[in-house]
């Protein structure tokens, strides 16, 4: 009996995360450099590209701006 309510639920709960992943993704997209990959997967959103890890260390405002849009 309650089964096709689970379905329903888990479908919208994953529709609504594929548009939060999404979202997300495209306000990455928009600040971020060119250089630095914005991928929507299942598991989330992947950054990506050249020196991205030494960039995170050294470069504080983009540490800060994405620390920011994950909130």
């Amino acid at each position: 009996m309650f089964e096709r309510l689970e379905a329903r639920a888990a479908r919208a709960a994953e529709a609504g995360a594929a548009g939060s992943r999404a979202a997300l993704a495209g306000r990455l997209r928009a600040i971020l450099p060119r250089e630095i990959g914005v991928e929507v997967s299942d598991d989330g959103v992947l950054l990506s590209g050249p020196g991205l890890g030494t960039r995170l260390v050294l470069d504080a405002s983009l540490r800060w701006t994405i620390a920011g849009l994950l909130k």
